[in-house]
């Protein structure tokens, strides 16, 4: 066996005097630190409100200390006018528009956005107005929907040029008028059907058909001031009684 004082870790001394005269003999060249240079004052930015005084070669606002140009931010979709007091965010020489707090009582509110816009909702979508809604666009408008409902009490459509392609129509009217200079209807098949039916032609009435067959339960009675019944190969009077003259 081991004496506990085998056991026991040696000591060694460290001379610190060897150590400080080991720097002191080399030369060493004095390190200059510069002075850290103080940070900046960071500009906060401010809000304040102004009027706005112009808008037609830029938004010009005028806040505590005098007109400033200013920018309409993004999220800002309410085009300011004159005489709008708006407020703004001020960050050195920028000033934003931020929203636009009161204008002129019964002034139209615009919402104008720069570039493209789009209206997106997960859910529904509703517009509303109390008195009118109008959609207009220089260059065309598109509605695309799987089932398109309209409903009004009354309507009227002024339009040049219209194309209507499906693959089914049907319509219920208690009462329709169609007024045309010219009207041409192309179709395979064409049924009518009507209790009554009453034509009214002015000039010429002209039937072409590869077949024509005219049938009559009761009366069928042709007239006129002068009648012409014409056949290249049979012409045929069949009757119980057949009367001319």
């Amino acid at each position: 066996m081991q004496s506990m004082a085998a056991r026991e870790p040696l000591t060694v001394a460290h001379d610190d005097s060897a150590q400080d005269d080991l720097l002191a003999a080399v030369d060493l060249p004095a390190i200059e630190r510069s002075p850290s240079p103080s940070p900046s004052p960071r500009r906060v930015p401010s809000l304040e409100t102004g009027v706005v005084r112009g808008t037609a070669s830029g938004l010009v606002v005028e806040l505590g200390g005098g007109p400033v140009a200013a920018r309409r931010a993004k999220s800002c979709l309410v085009a300011p006018d004159a005489g709008d007091r708006v407020l703004c965010a001020v960050e050195g020489e920028q000033v934003f528009v931020l929203a636009v707090l009161e204008g002129e009582a019964g002034a139209t509110t615009r919402i104008v956005a720069e570039g493209d816009m789009k209206v997106q909702a997960t859910g529904r979508l509703g517009l509303g107005a109390g008195d009118q809604i109008e959609i207009a666009a220089a260059r065309e408008v598109g509605l695309f929907a799987g089932k398109l409902q309209i409903r009004a009490q009354a309507a009227a459509a002024a339009i040049e040029e219209i194309g209507l392609v499906g693959r089914l129509l049907e319509a219920h009217f208690q009462k329709a008028v169609v007024v045309a200079e010219r009207m041409e209807t192309r179709a395979d098949r064409l049924v009518q059907r009507a209790k009554q039916a009453f034509r009214f032609v002015e000039a010429l009435e002209q039937v072409r058909a590869g077949v024509f067959d005219l049938r009559a339960e009761g009366l069928a009675a042709v007239r006129g001031e002068n009648t012409i019944v014409a056949a290249r190969t049979l012409a045929k009077l069949d009757g119980e009684q057949v009367k001319i003259g």
